[in-house]
């Protein structure tokens, strides 16, 4: 299982080809937050690149409706 510092990791709850989505906590104030990586090791410039553009076009979102992100972070 997925180990990240400042997070609980409780499961995993979704597995696709290119990213994999996990259930946890943020340990600095026990926020659950939901955690979406890419799946490899060392993914391309180009898969960067399309989690940096989905993560600005949410973050920029504000509707009700849409669930609202926290950060981007570099593992």
């Amino acid at each position: 299982m997925l180990t990240l510092s400042g997070y609980q990791i409780i499961d995993q709850i979704y597995d696709s080809n290119n990213s994999l989505i996990y259930r946890g906590y943020r340990e600095g104030d026990d926020q659950p937050v939901i955690l979406k990586t890419l799946r490899d090791a060392y993914p391309s410039p180009e898969s960067i690149a399309c989690y940096q553009r989905e993560y600005d076009i949410i973050h920029n979102l504000h509707i009700t409706e849409v669930v609202q992100v926290y950060a981007l972070e570099i593992h």
